[in-house]
């Protein structure tokens, strides 16, 4: 029996914006295929939107490294062509169907959420760090296992249970800015520390519709 659970490239689970301001959940292939529609990603946190921002980016850089605005077949070979890519993509005003899909559902099997062998932005190896409690995940608590938070924004069940979405949006967070808390079980192992985005100041540049922040 699989144990394959909520695949992110069709299950609704990244927050949007639209323009009259309502808030949606939507899959990976929504976001990106009408991204022109959206005025911007809508989290829970301003720094859960930033690793979501990221891992879409991580998409486009990969796709149009390889194929044009118009979704043909042209890999970049010079830093020049890079430049030139982006203008069109500028210019273009929303990305291309085949690209996405040409490139996505080769590596469909590493977007299920849960899975016994590729689990979304996890690795089996987490099971020999510190256990926490689901609290720990949601990054506006982030409470960990010795005391519990003065003031919360959820109570009882609301940060005991997460959805599949907001799960792998927090894994996002987790992966971006995790505490230095979290320790190996085996003496001797160091602590994984902060995130690349704990790390760093991060900012990025907004436009007037997601498109064009992307």
């Amino acid at each position: 029996m699989s144990n394959q659970l909520f695949n992110l490239l069709d299950e609704p689970w990244i927050r949007v914006m639209d323009k009259d301001g309502a808030v949606e959940e939507k899959s990976i292939y929504d976001v990106l295929l009408h991204a022109q529609d959206y005025l911007r990603l809508a989290g829970e946190t301003e720094t859960q939107n930033l690793p979501v921002f990221r891992i879409l980016e991580a998409i486009l850089l990969a796709i149009y490294a390889k194929y044009d605005a118009n979704g043909n077949f042209d890999p970049i070979e010079e830093s020049e062509d890079a430049s030139e890519r982006w203008g069109e993509l500028w210019e273009h005003k929303h990305f291309e169907e085949k690209p996405l899909r040409e490139y996505l559902e080769t590596y469909r099997d590493r977007f299920w959420l849960r899975d016994d062998q590729y689990p979304f932005m996890q690795s089996i190896k987490a099971k020999d760090g510190t256990d926490y409690k689901t609290s720990k995940l949601i990054g506006e608590l982030s409470e960990s296992n010795n005391k519990v938070r003065l003031f919360q924004s959820r109570l009882g069940e609301g940060k005991e249970k997460l959805s599949c979405a907001e799960a792998a949006r927090w894994l996002l967070f987790v992966n971006a800015f995790d505490d230095t808390s979290a320790k190996a079980k085996q003496k001797g192992l160091p602590s994984p520390g902060a995130g690349w985005l704990g790390q760093i100041g991060p900012i990025y540049a907004k436009g007037d519709n997601l498109y064009e922040s992307l």
